[in-house]
């Protein structure tokens, strides 16, 4: 008689996809890193009390205000005045009232699509990297205000990394949606996405030293963008007006001497295409020479640095200089943690530049960010030169607020280099010192820096 079948054991589970797990991992992480940064958010609105002083955050509930009492106000950020004014009416609440859960949702998706920027730039900890953003005001005021700012270097940071990943063949397709989004979000986002994304096209086309139709389409969608300031009677028709009245009052050329000089830099670049294409191994050449020189590079750039900032300090009106009251102590101290990020970036700069970053981002990326970042010290210094005949005067400042979340990935490089022997104590007294000054800057309490 034949032996009973063994019962049928339940088929084994499939392993789990590699790619799944590692997606998975990386959404976890960016909620938590959300999360954490949201309940700090929090708790600086609810112990704190920010914001003590009148800032940008309180300046859009008064301009929400006149809105709404049918004033044509200039607006900057349509998309954002209207996603408060409609919050408002929805939860029948004040425009008050709606501003700080605005400000801490934004602080939440902010921290997440950093997460994810940076997981797409190749990085494998994001500990290091934000651990070190921590340590700019640059970094909290722009991210704990509730402001189109907010939303627009976002938009900034994932459009650039999505157009260098389409130029790139790799993906990309969010820098469709990005682009048209910051144009009606922000109108000086746009203007730096516009701008950086130029500086990406040139420098890959040169450096594959051929252009292609993805260069054409990058080229062709952020011109189309401008369609949004030519719309009669669009969202930007009360701003177009003011910054012709107001802020560009004492620009030395007229609109159309603007729009030729633009013209004639982008015919020049493209002339010298063939040129820069026919000589093929420039870049290892200016590579040579850098690595040959430095140390005197590292100076210049130091030296090419203070001047810059020394520029835009005196462009500074006096009320921005009233709450360290003329102490030169007072300043170091609460600009500590942008000093300490501006030596890690230094630091970490000099160990990219001796090839260290292969081990720690994707080579293409790594590019990326120096093309990234050479666009924005050039915007920097267009900036300061635009801010000796513009209203306002700290258009510096606005661009670093930009620069900082790609600055934060040599910095981080830079951070880990000087304390790798250090103890654990240590670095978290460093590092801890540096966030709590450049909070405090932020939130200015009135004992120690006030308003």
């Amino acid at each position: 008689m034949p032996l009973p079948a063994p019962p049928l054991s339940p088929p084994a589970a499939p392993p789990t996809p590699l790619p799944y797990l590692a997606l998975r991992t990386r959404v976890l992480s960016l909620l938590a890193w959300a999360a954490l940064f949201a309940l700090l958010a929090c708790v600086m609105r609810v112990l704190l009390d920010y914001p003590l002083c009148v800032n940008d955050e309180k300046n859009w509930i008064g301009i929400a205000q006149q809105l709404d009492r049918g004033v044509a106000w200039p607006v900057s950020g349509p998309a954002f005045v209207n996603t408060l004014r409609q919050a408002a009416w929805y939860t029948d609440s004040s425009h008050a009232e709606v501003m700080p859960w605005m400000g801490v949702c934004g602080v939440f998706i902010v921290v997440g699509g950093l997460s994810w920027g940076y997981y797409r730039l190749g990085l494998k900890t994001l500990v290091p990297v934000f651990a070190t953003l921590a340590l700019s005001s640059y970094f909290w005021a722009p991210l704990l205000e509730a402001r189109p700012q907010q939303w627009g270097q976002l938009a900034v940071f994932l459009g650039t990394i999505s157009a260098w990943r389409w130029l790139q063949h790799r993906g990309g397709l969010a820098f469709f949606v990005a682009l048209p989004c910051v144009a009606f979000t922000h109108i000086l986002s746009h203007a730096v996405l516009v701008f950086l994304c130029t500086v990406l096209v040139v420098a890959h086309g040169i450096a594959q030293r051929r252009w292609t139709l993805r260069h054409l389409v990058v080229s062709l969608l952020a011109i189309a963008s401008f369609a949004v300031y030519a719309w009669p009677g669009g969202p930007y028709t009360d701003m177009l007006r003011d910054l012709r009245q107001a802020h560009f009052r004492h620009w030395p050329l007229s609109l159309p001497m603007s729009l030729a000089a633009l013209a004639l830099a982008a015919a020049l670049v493209w002339a010298s295409r063939h040129f820069w294409q026919q000589q093929a191994h420039w870049p290892a050449v200016v590579a040579a020479r850098l690595l040959r020189h430095q140390r005197a590079v590292g100076w210049a750039l130091c030296t090419a640095a203070l001047v810059v900032l020394t520029m835009q300090a005196y462009l500074l009106p006096p009320a921005a200089w009233a709450p360290y009251g003329g102490s030169w102590i007072r300043f170091v101290l609460f600009q500590s943690g942008n000093l300490l990020f501006a030596g890690f970036l230094l630091v970490g700069a000099g160990r990219w530049l001796g090839g260290f970053h292969h081990h720690r981002i994707d080579p293409g990326m790594a590019r990326f960010l120096v093309c990234v970042l050479v666009g924005i010290a050039l915007l920097g210094l267009l900036s300061v030169a635009a801010s000796w005949w513009l209203l306002d005067t700290n258009w510096l400042l606005r661009v670093l607020n930009y620069g900082i979340f790609f600055a934060a990935v040599p910095a981080a490089l830079g951070m880990e280099h000087v304390s790798r022997h250090w103890p654990h104590w240590r670095r978290g007294l460093l590092l801890g010192t540096g966030m709590a000054a450049s909070i405090l800057a932020v939130v200015r309490p009135p004992l120690l820096l006030g308003c």
